[in-house]
């Protein structure tokens, strides 16, 4: 099998979302409390993490993965929270991805917001990353059942949304 298959293969390959919670857990384990240091563990696994204007797509575009440059993009504009979990999703393309996409970027799609990326595997892959890496179930788990009005609580210690925390604590 050529490389170029396995690529394709690899491409449309069900989501492995054990695998991306795996890999979050491995890059949090040094962390003993929230919130968790995102760009620094970017930047330890060797991306350089640029907050850009994307011009006439800044209210379509979250932020995207450059492999051949090792560059994780991030909209200036967004919501400090939202750019935390930008670098969480796209360094989950990094770490899970990059075999795929250094060598066939045209593979890799940058997803306008408000599309349907769950469909995707490999964004699902990312999604589940980002949540897990963001919010670990051993640092989550201590400070939970939640309780009335502990969402938005839980969310401002790990400097998450609260949509994010809810459907962390949904068990995804």
């Amino acid at each position: 099998m050529t490389t170029r298959e396995n690529i394709e293969r690899s491409l449309r390959a069900p989501a492995d979302l054990k695998m991306a919670k795996r890999e979050a857990d491995k890059l949090t384990g040094l962390y003993s409390t929230p919130p968790i240091p995102v760009l620094e563990i970017a930047e330890m696994e060797g991306v350089n993490v640029v907050f850009a204007d994307f011009g006439d797509y800044n209210d379509k575009i979250a932020g995207y993965c450059d492999f051949k440059n090792s560059k994780l993009f991030v909209n200036a504009d967004d919501h400090p929270r939202r750019q935390i979990f930008t670098i969480a999703h796209e360094l989950g393309h990094w770490i899970m991805h990059q075999n795929i996409f250094s060598d066939n970027p045209d593979k890799y799609p940058v997803l306008l917001r408000f599309s349907k990326p769950s469909s995707s595997p490999r964004e699902r892959e990312a999604n589940k990353f980002a949540a897990h890496l963001l919010v670990p179930d051993r640092l989550l788990k201590p400070l939970t059942p939640p309780i009335e009005g502990t969402v938005a609580l839980l969310a401002d210690i790990f400097l998450v949304s609260v949509t994010m925390m809810e459907i962390r604590l949904q068990g995804r």
